[in-house]
């Protein structure tokens, strides 16, 4: 567990990281990391900077960078953020959804904009409704609105599971689910409930809420485990026992997000998964581990950047709580953000991934990093 002394203060912590994002991040993947050509964005760039156009370009990047745009132009951060993110987002409709006349959004296009993988995954179907969600929420066009409600009935129509939830893809497994799409989901129903006040998204979120809190969450251990059977048992062997701190974080954020909401109080699920990641989740340099069991022993000792900026969100969330020591424990973690991740090897980019000992385990910078830091700091500049 990182201990909040002899961090710096919460609000340089913030703003060194704004102006990271506003200065660097955003020029970069706004500037080198958009096709304009195709009202798309690039899925990844090399070390140098060097947009990778043959890379094929899934959906969730698209709807991610859309998010990030989009709110970047709603908060003034970077205004040229609101074509870019409108024009990406009717070419998502365009190249993805019902691509090849089958219902929900492929995976992904080659850069040519022709179908590169054409399955239906829930995680895609969920970033979909997420991006244009914000997309609607920057201009309310009713093509955006629609393609959400399509999306809706596909989803209860193709992907709708007898024990609850949905498959993780199509064509269905019937002993195998997953909690991170249905997570996003979650998080999709949100943002669509903020852009339009429709009790139709707040009634799918208070479906998700059940699922999480009835059926996900293991009271006995204060887990979420990652893989689950056909009927929402966590799966047999050590792949049942396997949580993701990071996602323990995403998840308490997204749990205190929904009570605020709903008018509800503090939400002890989203405590206990806080306090098993804040106590489990960091190893002896205070960076997040990619993977833990269920008795809290590590698992896999690598680490990404993307947990880091949920433990930052969960931060917020506790401090809005009332917990004294969340700023501290934020301030340290946007330090050990910077220091290992961000602003490398180029102005504007990131080490996405790094092994125990601080070896990059990847030779390139995806842009779906960007969505997790983006809404870290616009959580954090909220609050601090």
């Amino acid at each position: 567990m990182i201990s909040p002394t002899n961090t710096p203060s919460i609000a340089l912590a913030v703003a060194s990281l704004r102006r990271w994002t506003v200065e660097d991040a955003l020029p970069f993947w706004g500037g080198n990391g958009f096709d304009h050509a195709r009202s798309s964005f690039v899925e990844r760039a090399d070390c140098n900077g060097v947009p990778l156009t043959s890379v094929p370009r899934r959906a969730m990047v698209q709807a991610r960078q859309i998010y990030v745009f989009a709110h970047a132009a709603l908060l003034g951060w970077w205004p040229e953020g609101r074509p870019i993110a409108l024009a990406a987002a009717h070419q998502m409709i365009a190249r993805y959804h019902r691509a090849d006349a089958a219902p929900g959004w492929i995976f992904s296009i080659r850069p040519d904009g022709t179908p590169q993988d054409t399955t239906r995954h829930l995680y895609t179907q969920a970033f979909a409704l997420f991006g244009l969600a914000w997309a609607y929420r920057l201009a309310p066009e009713p093509r955006f609105l629609d393609a959400a409600l399509a999306t809706l009935r596909d989803l209860d129509q193709y992907f709708a599971s007898p024990s609850g939830g949905f498959y993780t893809a199509l064509p269905p497994q019937a002993d195998r689910r997953e909690q991170n799409p249905h997570m996003h989901m979650f998080e999709a129903m949100l943002a669509w409930f903020d852009a339009t006040g429709d009790e139709i998204f707040l009634a799918r979120a208070d479906a998700l809420h059940r699922l999480m809190t009835e059926r996900l969450f293991q009271p006995h251990s204060g887990i979420l485990p990652e893989y689950f059977d056909g009927f929402w048992q966590p799966r047999q062997g050590p792949e049942g026992r396997i949580c993701e701190p990071g996602h323990h974080f995403e998840w308490s954020w997204l749990l205190q997000r929904y009570a605020r909401l709903t008018g509800r109080g503090p939400d002890p699920v989203a405590a206990s998964l806080q306090s098993f990641a804040l106590l489990h989740g960091f190893d002896a340099q205070g960076l997040v581990v990619d993977e833990l069991l269920d008795d809290g022993s590590c698992h896999k000792a690598s680490r990404r950047c993307w947990p880091h900026t949920e433990a930052i969100k969960a931060e917020v969330a506790s401090f809005e709580a009332g917990d004294a020591n969340a700023a501290a424990r934020a301030a340290q973690t946007i330090d050990r953000l910077m220091q290992y991740f961000l602003g490398r090897p180029i102005a504007g980019g990131w080490i996405d991934h790094i092994d125990a000992n601080g070896a990059p385990l990847v030779d390139f910078m995806p842009a779906s990093t960007l969505y997790h830091v983006f809404l870290a700091v616009a959580e954090a500049s909220r609050v601090w």
